[in-house]
């Protein structure tokens, strides 16, 4: 009997080998057309065809409902898969890990979206739900803390005094806490915030919100944004004021947002997170590969970095990246890199990059 146990504990950890592939389900909040979720899977692409993963994405629709009925629909009707990888929404998380529980998926989840009551409920990693393997996160309230000083020390450079505004994107706790960090930083300095609205992640609601606070705090010039879409609605509606400098930022990294940075147009972006999903794959693997990151860890939590026009240039290594595969995601395991805490930031991604032979090409 001891003997069956061992080959059947063997079967199950046994590292990947050549034509064997594992299978990963993504479940990807947003629609298709999200470009923040978009990039997010795209880089998750590369890196699991880079390590022998078969990838395949479902997506949520941008709500919980939808989600779990789409994921419902895929462990009824399609081949189990060896992991999921998801994130919660808020009211939703307890189903949709019962659901990957009773299926007997290892799951891990993607930001730290779950807190207050519902996250008492669910507790942490492998205490209730035995197959939730841990999260993969960054630090919102640090994000909302890091672009809310981006903004204010702009401000402060170019000698306005400023006066803040906010848009978050939902009533959640991915949006909250990234505003409750923008809040707690505003009151440190002594500075006051008008007020925080909502705009649904959307880039016209947040036009429109925007334009409606002008009309009502008219001294406003510094306007915070839960994400770099919702920056680019509050760019539209200050186009047609020219009486004053504003200074207007968001959190994502989105390309067209770099841009305008670039362009000064637009003041300053959070982000690094859109490699997350990439993260949490290499994970995935080094865990079916036998290594006991999960069995000693419950989360993976990375901070994120902040672009300006003053430091803007010193990202231009990422910023040429055109096609993902130039990243080398194998180096990133743990069985390959011989520690045990992954090394997931963007100084060791260039690094890594750097020792690339000359005539490989970022684009």
């Amino acid at each position: 009997m001891r003997v069956c146990l061992l080959v059947f504990t063997l079967l199950c950890c046994s590292p990947l080998y050549a034509g064997e592939q594992l299978s990963v389900l993504l479940v990807n909040p947003s629609v298709k057309t999200d470009l923040f979720w978009q990039k997010v899977t795209n880089v998750m692409q590369v890196a699991a065809k880079q390590n022998n993963v078969s990838l395949t994405t479902i997506y949520g629709g941008g709500n919980r409902h939808i989600q779990l009925a789409e994921l419902k629909q895929y462990l009824q009707y399609k081949p189990k898969p060896d992991y999921a990888i998801l994130i919660n929404y808020p009211g939703g998380a307890e189903q949709s890990m019962s659901l990957l529980e009773q299926h007997k998926v290892n799951f891990i989840t993607l930001e730290e979206t779950i807190v207050g009551v519902e996250r008492d409920e669910v507790g942490k990693p492998r205490q209730r739900f035995k197959y939730w393997l841990g999260e993969v996160f960054h630090d919102n309230f640090k994000a909302g803390e890091q672009l809310g000083k981006a903004l204010l020390d702009e401000a402060i450079n170019t000698k306005q005094t400023p006066h803040f505004v906010a848009i978050n994107g939902h009533y959640g706790t991915e949006s909250d806490t990234r505003s409750d960090g923008l809040v707690h930083y505003l009151r440190k300095q002594d500075v006051e915030l008008e007020q925080v609205v909502y705009a649904s992640w959307n880039k016209q609601e947040a036009e429109n919100k925007v334009s409606r606070l002008l009309q009502r705090y008219p001294d406003t010039n510094v306007i915070w944004c839960a994400s770099d879409l919702m920056a680019q609605g509050a760019l539209e509606a200050v186009k047609v004021k020219k009486d004053k400098a504003y200074f207007i930022g968001g959190i994502d990294w989105l390309e067209d947002n770099l841009d305008l940075i670039e362009q000064q147009k637009l003041t300053a972006s959070v982000g690094g997170h859109f490699m997350m999903g990439a993260w949490a794959l290499i994970s995935v693997v080094d865990h079916h590969n036998g290594n006991p990151y999960w069995q000693n860890h419950d989360e993976i939590k990375f901070q994120l970095g902040v672009i300006t026009k003053h430091n803007i240039q010193s990202y231009s290594w990422l910023r040429n990246i055109k096609d993902w595969s130039v990243i080398p995601f194998e180096t990133f395991l743990l069985q390959n890199s011989k520690s045990n805490e992954y090394a997931f930031d963007f100084d060791t991604l260039h690094s890594v990059l750097s020792e690339k032979p000359k005539n490989a090409a970022l684009h």
